[in-house]
């Protein structure tokens, strides 16, 4: 048993029934490896201990937690709240065209949870916390509070990944990582501000299980005779939280009423009032209702589709997505919509685009369905819809070990120097596999631009494998320069620790770069700031690209609290981008004392490209100085180096260990500079025009 988890504290929200598939399994696994799971549930209009009930777990209501000391706290947090409403009923907020009331209990339960969840927090103090999303207001708040505390937040993909994607904004706010089933959703949040690092494809948790289960427990015969369907061709028709007109499917209600070979489940979403299901249920005549079976709540969807014969989608759904893990055949069901679905089976292949007409004689002439949808297409679709098809518990749990791991990470003991200080810089550059022509352009900027500004070494840190070109180009080389070999499992940042910082980096001040080139000055602008600012600081400087676009002017937190530079994509000489000031982090170049560096234990390796942000961070916390990081404008680097994709192991580590302190301060950046976004907004359309001019 893995060792890890035991005395572990995992906390998981949870609200409707069909929310738990997705999350229960994770905690079962959880508790089998020894850690403490809780369950909290909290206020709604449908009871979310009813949840609980179901699923015969050992829950704690949020209201569980409050006291009469609360009191106060809940006043003025409920007032806040209706300030923010009642001035936004009356002005602005409409959803539609449909009017929103927001009842006063609402608001005062919701000032009691956000008060229950802080306390819970303060309370139990979670190594983890757990949650379906959010973008629910239990979700946001859970998510807020363990923020504050520290606690990483990881949620799992709910199944929002038909909407449109505006509907995505602020879907992973708080949260530490968000683990999505596949690349198509990963791709479809960051399409709409959500970072996509924090984005991380795991596959499903519980479809491979729910296979197992169907078939060793032989579901489908159980159903089957438990309906009476036995003989029959069963279609299941599968309708979201909103219903169409009855009146569009009577031609197929009216078949499966006429043929003896057919029988039907309709199957409405939970989410869907009961008010509304009777609703529309009795708008159908009577003798329609005749070999349907309409069901709400009552059994398993797993266990219908298993009954049936083919799945039906009325409206978009991600029981699509799982009827066709299931094995089912599906059928997305064209109603004439004056809306287009945002996202549709049908396009990529592997669902049958009908008519309700068309289906109805399909039915009637016993076609099968399976034959029509070729399996190549499901294949290719389950494998972008869902990673893989089994493993995906396995893969959350290592993913929740790494997160908890990095948060709970010791400060690094500090590095031993073992070489006196022999130049006044040094400069450490990682050699790239693949691009010598960019190396060779570098590695020329950096002997252009810094004669005449004090005695400087090089250390090249060499991957395992190099063109043939790279490796001309460093054979030729001369000068105070120290060639550092990577084995081909070695870590760049673990090598400027262990064998660059101790023994090679034998200077006063440390630079560290990736690709990209400086510019002149650069070194004159560095000492200055060490000059003015002292030698415990690190200093980064304002990278631009070929077109005088800012690249990098300093790191703030938008409002997904994902880092983002300030300023991005504005010319460089923007008046507010060239203020020399501290940023909580920097990227792309860092530069400080080589004994300061040592104190921090230099680089976390685990964070990869996350690295340098890391350690002005580390910085921070070792010295408690807010202001212990600098951006000087004066210090310009060239962009010289290709855009990468985040790393999801860098991001599991960089997020889970600073998740408590990355909060959002782009706006008041902003704010502080006296520029609106309206003005930022118009300023990059400006520049945006010039450079079109210019090509």
């Amino acid at each position: 048993m893995d060792n890890f988890w035991k005395d572990k504290k995992v906390i998981a929200y949870v609200a409707l029934l069909h929310h738990t598939r997705f999350i229960i399994p994770v905690m079962e696994r959880l508790s089998e490896l020894g850690a403490d799971v809780r369950y909290v549930v909290a206020q709604a209009e449908r009871s979310q201990e009813i949840t609980a009930v179901e699923c015969n777990l050992d829950y704690t209501h949020i209201f569980e937690y409050l006291s009469n000391e609360d009191f106060e706290d809940i006043r003025n947090n409920y007032l806040r709240q209706r300030d923010v409403f009642s001035k936004a009923l009356s002005e602005d907020f409409a959803l539609g065209t449909q009017i929103v009331t927001v009842m006063d209990k609402t608001l005062f339960a919701s000032a009691q949870e956000y008060i229950g969840f802080r306390n819970m927090l303060r309370e139990e103090k979670p190594h983890l916390c757990f949650a379906l999303h959010e973008v629910n207001r239990w979700g946001k708040m859970f998510a807020f509070w363990a923020k504050k505390f520290k606690v990483p937040f990881i949620t799992l993909q709910e199944g929002l990944g038909y909407n449109a994607s505006y509907g995505y904004i602020g879907h992973v706010q708080y949260s530490t990582l968000d683990l999505v089933w596949g690349e198509r959703i990963r791709k479809k949040f960051s399409d709409y501000e959500a970072p996509i690092e924090r984005i991380i494809p795991v596959g499903n948790t519980h479809i491979s299980k729910e296979k197992e289960y169907q078939e060793t427990n032989n579901i489908r015969t159980k159903m089957r005779n438990k309906l009476g369907l036995n003989n029959k061709l069963v279609p299941m028709l599968i309708f979201s939280s909103t219903l169409p007109d009855s009146s569009k499917i009577y031609p197929l209600l009216k078949e499966v009423h006429s043929q003896p070979h057919l029988k039907m489940i309709i199957k409405f979403h939970p989410a869907c009032k009961y008010n509304l299901c009777e609703s529309w249920k009795a708008s159908i005549p009577e003798p329609l209702k005749k070999n349907v079976f309409f069901i709400h709540g009552s059994e398993s969807t797993y266990d219908l589709m298993s009954a049936s014969d083919v799945c039906v989608l009325a409206t978009p759904s991600t029981t699509g997505i799982e009827s066709i893990a299931l094995g089912k055949p599906l059928v997305q069901l064209d109603l004439h919509s004056n809306v287009a679905p945002p996202y549709s089976f049908t396009e990529q292949g592997v669902a049958l685009k009908m008519s309700v007409e068309e289906l109805t004689k399909a039915l009637a002439d016993k076609i099968d369905f399976s034959e029509k949808i070729a399996p190549e297409a499901i294949d290719l679709f389950l494998k972008n819809e869902l990673t893989e098809t089994t493993g995906a518990t396995d893969r959350i749990i290592e993913t929740l070990k790494k997160t908890i791991s990095a948060n709970l990470r010791a400060p690094s003991p500090p590095l031993h120097i073992e070489k006196a200080a022999s130049f006044d810089w040094s400069f450490i550059i990682p050699v790239p596999e693949n691009a010598p022509d960019e190396f060779l352009f570098q590695l020329q900027n950096f002997s252009q631009n810094s004669e005449g500004q004090g005695t400087y070494e090089v250390v090249l840190i060499e991957p395992d494998t190099l063109t043939e070109k790279t490796a001309q180009i460093l054979d030729s080389l001369t000068g105070d320069i120290t060639r550092i070999k990577l084995g081909p499992d070695d870590n760049f940042f673990a090598a400027v620790n262990e064998k660059a910082m101790p023994q090679l980096a034998g200077n006063k001040i440390v630079i560290f770069s990736q690709l990209d080139c400086p510019l002149p000055n650069w070194l004159s602008a560095l000492n200055n700031g060490f000059t003015k600012y002292g030698k415990n600081k690190l200093f980064g400087g304002k990278l631009i690209n070929k077109f005088e676009n800012i690249v990098h002017a300093g790191m703030v937190l938008n409002a997904n609290n994902a880092p983002v530079s300030a300023y991005l994509h504005l010319d460089s000489q923007f008046r507010q981008a060239n203020q020399e000031r501290s940023f909580l982090m920097m990227d792309h170049m860092i530069a400080g004392s080589r004994s300061f560096f040592a104190q921090l234990g230099g680089f976390s390796p685990e964070t990869g490209s996350n690295a340098f942000m890391d350690i002005c961070l580390k910085a921070r916390q070792h010295t408690n100085d807010q202001s212990c990081c600098i951006f000087l404008p004066g210090l310009e680097i060239l962009k010289n180096s290709p855009t990468t994709s985040p790393s999801y192991e860098s991001a599991i580590h960089f997020y889970g260990k600073w998740h408590g302190i990355l909060w959002e301060n782009e706006a008041k950046l902003y704010e502080d500079d006296g520029i609106s976004s309206l003005q930022l907004d118009a300023a990059r359309m400006t520049r945006a025009q010039q450079l079109a001019n210019r090509i």
